[in-house]
């Protein structure tokens, strides 16, 4: 089956990504898409369209020159014409689909758009010469221009119908009129008609949005349009066709619960129009011949189920039926559904019956229930649209008859997980009501993993802000969590400190009375009842008040003594504790300057306490207390002074740790100001932890730099190591470790995307770091395992090589771990990551599959098998049924087959 004849045929190819309304985002991935697509279609190894023959259209283009160069292709297009269309849809009242342009108007659809009718009429009219009109869309709601797609193709009156196109009532098309309307432009098409057929490929269902992933360099549909160009279809001869290219583009989204593309065609259309196909695999399809212009052949019927399919179909049913776990035999029987409804409906809907009744008849825990008719309704969504739409609904019902908050949330999530290929709309206000639910979970720890695992859902990965809140909000209740435990535990009351305390208050002589509720204060927090030792502090202080002032100095040495001992209250009771610190300072310098000189190192060292207490909770408000404390050494005694900058420095580097995070910059200025600060002595144990405590704070500070200011961020850790190697020797491997830790994590924190070179450079510095530390390797190489992986998590889409090189270090790195559960653990999460690149790149199957083998419970390896072979399958179902076959677990290899006979069906 020959290409389009390239000289005569045309494509159109618009891509907007700037638009001026607020509503609409900007769409950088549009016009980029556009502009590959257009590239791949001149492409000689794709179709080899002549460069005149390609008009690509950006942001700032007009309704009049979209229309004007389609007209121009149009009429110039003996072959195949080619529209396609990237940017924001929008839909108005009457649910008509408007093409949006730079100028559109989210609330006036009819405004700065194109509307879809125009574009279709249009193409209609003069391309009336065309054999091919093929129309591509990849915008939200853009299922509105075509429809759902059928289990066989439609007649021209339907899709006419489907369209929107005129009849004369009789299944003929009018070929004019008396009053010489539009119609007369519409000559009739010669006999031969099935040589000629219309298409329209959307990016998603009529009520669905579609989507650009988060630092995807292009819209999902059209990237996935753009890398089965690129690599072409494994098997597919030396041309495949625009329906195996489409089928293939709905698969892979499929898996990843997108929106389901949708394909309307006419005569069998996207079987006749053919590329190029990029694969080196040479195997052929009957009937392929070299491209080049000629007549395609008729469609024939329609075939059967593909042999292959049916085979895999049959194993996967075979062993779905002796699996004894009825939601292990329900939930392969429902895949089994939705994977063979586009080639064997009767299969399909027999099997997704007997899901349905089992859901009703045995299965009594509502969350599966609901899940078993989520999937019958994505099996029947084609098939049986209205049928499919009731299940949806009693999904939604059983997911509603968990009792319990948290039981509700996660079956509601599961449904939304369920519905996002079918009906994303309907999938994303689920997930909304699951965190509305979510947020009435009592348990604040069941509240904060619930709102956590909504982050998971792909859904909410599509959405950057939305995903940022949640993860914001269960952080936010996790510390919450915390300091009220902390809270709880310092206020915890002695009965035996209460009741001593009672016996001092009774003490008439108020300078005994402060001496014993000072005792007993130091007593309780040593013993963590804090809050109880704060109360008896404050008694103390109000009692001095009624000593007249020339005798107060005896009574403020006692409290000022005690004061540094309750440091630790300032994170739980922050202002009582600043305050009674304030009066007592005021209460000092209200006496005789002697004795007032006397005091004044105790209260350097509390507010220096308090401010390292604080650092935490309120660093802003601990380096206010710490600049006090740095204030009071100079009015010291000289042998008093070392002891004060040592306590100040300590403040300033733990107040650095604090700070990091939010004012990287200003927390490395405090650790060189501490450095300054501290005097220089080897043998001091506060120089020891101050100076390991600069370095750390160094450490952190490059850490949280790196993904804005990567060459100061590398600066400061360099900065680090080197002082590392200047501590002690008891301090030395404690700091080396911290800059070990925060190079790995530095690399979590920015990614490795924005600056690859770098990135690199800091994972041999991070392994260097971590192999001269031979008691902590294990650590630093297991955590820097972690981040490679999830540095190639986020690499995959645009980095697939890249991220198959972290693969590769992380398991490298892997294989030095003392703990094999570690090392199990870390095999298991390189192969998801493995299985993510061979969706991109199905050439690292056989590398997928070595590490795959590598694990050692078989269950676990069974499992990560069948992980790689769901990859592989939609590009090279053949290969993928070779490493199917050493898969040693039923229920896991079942699974495999399901989604090889998914990919076989796709074939055909």
């Amino acid at each position: 089956m020959p290409v389009p004849d390239p000289g005569r045929s045309r494509a159109v190819v618009v891509g907007i990504g700037d638009y001026a309304h607020a509503d609409l985002a900007a769409m950088p991935a549009a016009p980029a898409g556009a502009d590959r697509i257009a590239a791949l279609l001149r492409d000689p190894s794709v179709w080899g369209l002549p460069e005149d023959n390609v008009i690509t259209l950006v942001s700032g283009t007009t309704r009049e020159r979209i229309l004007t160069a389609v007209r121009d292709a149009a009429l110039a297009t003996e072959d195949t014409l080619l529209v396609y269309f990237a940017g924001h849809g929008l839909r108005d009242p009457g649910e008509r689909l408007h093409l949006a342009l730079t100028d559109a108007d989210p609330d006036f659809p009819q405004i700065g758009t194109l509307p879809y009718r125009q574009l279709r009429d249009l193409i209609r009219h003069a391309g009336h010469r065309a054999r091919h009109r093929v129309t591509v869309l990849d915008c939200c709601y853009s299922g509105i221009a075509g429809g759902m797609s059928h289990a066989t193709a439609p007649t021209r009156d339907e899709l006419a119908t489907a369209l929107d196109e005129p009849t004369d009532g009789d299944g003929t098309h009018p070929h004019g009129d008396a009053g010489g309307g539009e119609a007369d432009a519409v000559p009739p098409h010669p006999a031969d008609e099935d040589r000629y057929g219309d298409c329209v490929l959307t990016s998603a269902p009529a009520e669905s949005r579609s989507f650009v992933r988060p630092g995807a360099r292009y819209p999902e549909f059209t990237g996935e349009l753009i890398a089965t160009l690129e690599a072409g279809i494994a098997g597919g001869g030396p041309v495949i066709s625009l329906e195996r290219t489409w089928r293939r583009v709905r698969d892979r989204m499929r898996a990843r619960r997108s929106p389901e593309p949708q394909q309307f065609a006419h005569n069998s259309a996207t079987h006749h129009i053919h590329f190029l196909n990029r694969s080196p695999h040479a195997q052929g399809e009957p009937g392929a011949g070299a491209p080049g212009p000629g007549p395609a052949a008729g469609p024939g019927p329609e075939p059967g189920p593909p042999a292959a399919h049916l085979a895999a179909r049959d194993a996967a049913e075979r062993i779905a039926r002796t699996l004894p776990e009825e939601t292990h035999r329900l939930s392969l029987l429902a895949a089994l559904a939705i994977a063979t409804a586009g080639v064997d409906p009767d299969k399909a809907r027999r099997l997704a019956d007997e899901v349905i009744q089992a859901a009703h008849e045995t299965v009594r825990e509502p969350t599966q229930r609901s899940r078993f008719f989520a999937r019958a309704a994505v099996c029947l969504a084609t098939l049986d649209p209205s049928r499919a739409r009731h299940l949806v609904d009693e999904a939604e019902r059983a997911a509603k008859d968990e009792t319990d908050p948290d039981a509700r949330a996660r079956a509601l999530v599961y449904l939304a997980d369920e519905l996002g290929s079918t009906d994303r709309d309907r999938a994303t206000w689920l997930l909304e009501e699951a965190e509305d639910t979510a947020h009435g979970v009592p348990d604040i720890e069941k509240r904060s993993y619930l709102l956590e695992s909504l982050t998971y859902s792909s859904l909410v990965k599509s959405d950057p802000e939305w995903c940022r809140r949640l993860r914001d909000e269960a952080d936010r209740l996790r510390d919450n969590r915390r300091q009220g435990e902390e809270f709880d535990k310092a206020a915890r009351r002695s009965t035996e400190g209460a009741r001593r305390a009672g016996e001092a208050v009774a003490i008439s002589d108020p300078q005994r009375k402060v001496a014993q509720l000072v005792a007993i204060a130091r007593e309780l927090t040593d013993s963590d009842h804090h809050h109880q030792a704060v109360e008896l502090l404050e008694e103390a202080e109000r009692t001095i008040q009624t000593i007249p002032l020339g005798n107060r100095g005896a009574a403020l040495g006692i409290l000022t003594s005690a004061l540094p001992h309750i440091g630790w209250a300032a994170r739980t009771l922050p202002d009582r504790v600043v305050d009674l610190t304030s009066r007592t300072r005021r209460a000092v310098d209200g006496i005789t300057d002697h004795v007032r000189d006397d005091l004044q190192e105790d209260l350097a060292k509390t507010l220096a306490h308090v401010a390292w207490s604080l650092a935490r909770t309120d660093p802003r408000r601990a380096l206010g207390l710490a600049r006090e404390a740095q204030a009071l050494v100079p009015r010291l005694h000289a042998w008093e002074r070392p002891t004060a900058e040592h306590n100040v420095a300590r403040a300033l580097t733990g107040i650095g740790k604090h700070l990091a995070p939010s004012d990287p910059r200003q927390a490395a200025d405090l650790a060189v100001e501490a450095w300054r600060v501290v005097p220089k002595r080897e043998d001091d144990l506060q120089y020891k932890w101050t100076s390991r405590g600069v370095v750390e704070v160094l450490s952190l500070a490059g850490r949280h730099l790196a993904a804005t200011d990567p060459h100061r961020a590398e600066e400061l850790l360099r900065d680090a190591e080197s002082r590392a190697h200047d501590l002690p020797a008891s301090e030395r491997t404690s700091g080396l470790r911290a800059v070990a830790v925060a190079r790995i994590e530095a690399l979590g924190e920015t990614g490795t995307s924005t600056y690859p070179d770098q990135a690199d450079g800091a994972i041999r510095r991070a392994e260097r770091l971590a192999r001269d530390l031979p008691d902590d390797e294990t650590d630093l190489l297991r955590r820097l395992s972690r981040v490679l992986l999830k540095a190639g998590q986020d690499l995959v889409e645009q980095d697939p090589e890249r991220a198959a090189r972290y693969a590769v270090d992380a398991e490298r790195f892997g294989r030095r771990y003392q703990s094999e559960t570690d090392g199990a653990l870390t095999l298991e999460l390189i192969v998801y990551l493995w299985a993510r690149i061979v969706e991109r790149r199905p050439s690292y199957a056989n590398r997928a599959r070595l590490t795959a083998k590598k694990v050692a419970d078989d269950e676990k390896r069974a499992w990560a098998l069948m992980r790689i072979v769901t990859a592989l399958a939609p590009a090279d179902p053949e290969h993928a049924e070779r490493i199917a076959e050493d898969i040693p677990v039923s229920a896991a290899k079942a699974h495999a087959l399901v989604a090889i006979s998914k990919a076989w069906a796709a074939e055909r």
